[in-house]
């Protein structure tokens, strides 16, 4: 009688975990450049043994930690999807952590009674240590990168909680640092309605690209410098992005002053715009990126001919010998089922009204994808220094192009990289570790002033002090 029930357990393993191993095998262009494909299999079947006794939220983070195995930031479950789930059934808590080792902080808070730097010992009931792993086991990874992995998994840790414990109120356990007594705190999840105002104190929407000039006030607190902040290489349109870049560019150039380019938490986007931010900077002529790998599977190819049509259509077959757009749009929607298509990029062109002035980087563990690119170039091109964190990605490039899928049986999003952006012509693919600072800051969630001092530093070596 047991084996029956077990049954449809397995048959849900089955299908989930079998049509997970297709998508990978069948729309990844290199799955296993950086895993040996026993060791992905290996992790499949244990899995699929232990799949029956998991609940929902355990097998998201199953499946993510699978997918770790790929050593891809663009493979993972959508966090973005089963996290909704949770805060629309619990709400959302208005926290944000940070890990270091096996320990749990209060990175931001909007919460009353827990204030940034709070030391926690458990979340409903499950130890810091444990947060600590699932941290692990949620974030991304792209080559060797655990500092990227712990700052993009915090962001999944409350909601897993929530959603494995089935609770609407967050306990949080706490040490008070002035008496060393043990505290509790309830903090009641907020509905979604609400949320946008709950989390304004720590977190409030701002344009994907943010200058801030010396007459202005200085988020990081530095004087006689102009801070570009770029969130994302994909939020708002297009031309919006092109002209706050130009403008901001332009009046730095009269100002005469060094620019501080901050690109901690972005996590990349379109290839355009990232090129767009280096012309602006560059001092050499360099290919960024040099290349792109794409593989056509059946979902590749559905999403290419949305876009190959009509119009569209008859405009890239006119230029596809004249624009190099166009000639990838064209060799992509004729490319055969299964087959591989390298793309490699021309120059970046040096043009005349770049800023040639002094400028510094500024990264963290969750600057990624198209961010990890323009790392790169600015150091191997000696542009600058780098401030902050190792990034989430190596020089050599990075994965991308990532479509959707939908496990059949569990609901779970997850997320696939369709190409491989080549950073380099060359570079060791098996052994890839991040793009480090020149100037590490430990722990910078919680140490802006050795970051502020640093920059500071620069800034005044470049400039005569008043």
């Amino acid at each position: 009688m047991l084996a029956w029930l077990l049954l449809p357990f397995q048959g849900m393993a089955q299908s989930d975990l079998d049509s997970l191993d297709v998508w990978v095998r069948r729309m990844h262009p290199a799955p296993f450049m950086r895993c040996a494909p026993s060791d992905w299999e290996s992790k499949l079947d244990a899995l699929k043994l232990g799949w029956q006794d998991m609940t929902h939220m355990e097998h998201v983070r199953e499946v993510n930690a699978l997918l770790q195995k790929l050593q891809d930031s663009h493979a993972a479950v959508s966090a973005w999807d089963w996290m909704w789930g949770v805060e629309r059934e619990h709400g959302s808590v208005p926290i944000r952590w940070a890990v270091e080792g096996n320990g749990l902080w209060v990175a931001a808070s909007a919460v009353d009674g827990l204030s940034t730097g709070t030391r926690i010992l458990s979340l409903n009931g499950i130890e810091a240590s444990e947060c600590a792993a699932l941290v692990r086991d949620l974030g991304n990874v792209e080559g060797s990168s655990p500092v990227g992995r712990d700052r993009t998994g915090v962001h999944s840790l409350t909601a897993w909680v929530m959603g494995q414990t089935q609770s609407d109120t967050l306990h949080v356990q706490w040490l008070d640092r002035a008496s060393g007594a043990v505290k509790v705190k309830a903090a009641h999840g907020v509905p979604l309605r609400k949320a946008g105002k709950a989390w304004r104190p720590i977190s409030q929407r701002k344009p994907a690209v943010q200058w801030t000039f010396p007459d202005e006030d200085n988020p990081l607190g530095l004087k006689r410098a102009s801070l570009l902040a770029v969130s994302s290489f994909s939020q708002g349109s297009f031309g919006r992005y092109q002209r706050r870049l130009w403008k901001g560019f332009q009046r730095a150039k009269k100002l005469g002053l060094p620019v501080v380019i901050d690109l901690r938490g972005n996590a990349g986007g379109q290839s355009a715009r990232m090129e767009m931010l280096w012309r602006h900077v560059a001092m050499g002529r360099r290919k960024l990126p040099f290349g792109l790998v794409a593989k056509q599977s059946p979902e590749t190819r559905r999403d290419i001919h949305r876009h190959y049509r009509r119009l569209r259509k008859r405009w890239v077959d006119k230029h596809k010998d004249t624009s190099q757009d166009a000639r990838y749009i064209y060799d992509l929607a004729n490319l055969p089922l299964g087959e591989l298509d390298t793309l490699e990029f021309g120059v970046q062109p040096l043009v005349d009204w770049r800023f040639k002035g002094p400028v510094c980087l500024l990264m963290d563990g969750e600057s990624a994808s198209a961010t990890v690119s323009f790392a790169g170039a600015f150091k191997q091109g000696r542009r600058g220094p780098v401030f902050g964190e190792p990034c989430l990605g190596g020089q050599e490039g990075t994965m991308g192009n990532p479509m959707l899928k939908m496990l059949p049986e569990s609901g779970i999003v997850v997320s696939i990289s369709t190409a491989v952006y080549m950073a380099e012509a060359h570079g060791d693919w098996t052994n890839t570790s991040p793009v480090r600072p020149d100037v590490f800051i430990p722990q910078m969630w919680r140490n802006e002033n050795a970051l502020r001092a640093n920059l500071q530093t620069w800034i005044d070596c470049h400039t005569s002090a008043e």
